[in-house]
């Protein structure tokens, strides 16, 4: 099967790659010059379960707030739309996500320490909006479930290859199917319109490159995956631990002081979730 055909299966299928509705309503509102931040929010409050959902992440902890955020206009006016609207999309597909998961076996618990390992590196650099960060941490291994659900028996197959060689996920992603993770869940952002701060770190976070676009928000969740991994938080479909690229540290001047530190915080983060 070609690329192009592996792609248009993926942003065809009809169990998760669909758009939910809300998200298509915010992208036309964001569109709209005479949209207001109280119409947005009027749009995803008509959902009450949405809602909830959306600020129950808000509120998860991996945002980084330590005061309760209890309306959606609060959350965003504090996070900006952007991050809503991923949040909105992260939320309505958080059901699906779960159920996915059984099939990957602690890659929610992974998902989110990654989550919240990138918010603290981003919080500890001084990064604008490091929440949008933590989103892109979530997000970050969405195409292991596109792939599981689309390619079930390529996947499958990919599972057996990797505890047979004790390899990367990823490699054996790529002998078998062609593509990775990576790119597949690029496909799927790109269909939900997901903006590109937010989509470079998932295509990119396992190859990085200085000279890419968003190269500091790509090292940041290159590192917290890998930190992530090290401290064995979930498990993201292999046991191996790869080496923080050279250029990716270089770019973000962490030092391993840094590292101890944000690894004690997520520590105290994960054990406050009972993980």
């Amino acid at each position: 099967m070609e690329t192009a055909e592996r792609r248009a299966r993926v942003e065809n299928t009809t169990n998760i790659a669909t758009v939910p509705h809300i998200v298509a309503r915010l992208g036309a509102l964001v569109n709209s010059p005479s949209a207001s931040t109280v119409d947005i929010a009027e749009e995803v409050s008509k959902d009450q379960v949405l809602s909830a959902k959306v600020l129950k992440l808000v509120n998860s902890g991996f945002c980084g707030f330590r005061k309760p955020i209890s309306t959606i206009r609060h959350a965003l006016v504090l996070l900006g739309l952007d991050v809503v609207r991923t949040l909105v999309l992260s939320a309505s597909i958080i059901d699906v996500f779960a159920e996915m998961t059984r099939s990957l076996e602690g890659l929610w618990e992974h998902s989110l320490g990654t989550a919240r390992a990138s918010h603290a590196i981003a919080a500890h650099l001084r990064m604008p909006n490091p929440e949008e960060l933590a989103v892109a941490g979530l997000l970050h291994d969405i195409g292991k479930l596109i792939i599981i659900e689309c390619f079930p028996e390529e996947a499958a197959t990919i599972g057996r290859r990797v505890i047979e060689r004790d390899c990367l996920l990823i490699d054996a992603e790529r002998e078998v199917l062609g593509v990775t993770h990576q790119e597949v869940g690029m496909w799927l952002l790109k269909k939900w319109q997901i903006p590109s701060p937010l989509v470079y770190p998932v295509a990119y976070h396992n190859n990085f490159h200085p000279g890419r676009d968003f190269a500091d928000r790509t090292a940041v969740v290159h590192v917290a995956d890998i930190l992530v991994r090290a401290k064995g938080i979930g498990f993201p479909g292999d046991r191996k631990i790869p080496a923080i690229h050279p250029e990716a540290w270089t770019l973000l001047d962490l030092t391993m002081a840094d590292l101890g530190r944000i690894s004690l915080q997520l520590d105290a983060e994960m054990a406050a979730e009972g993980l």
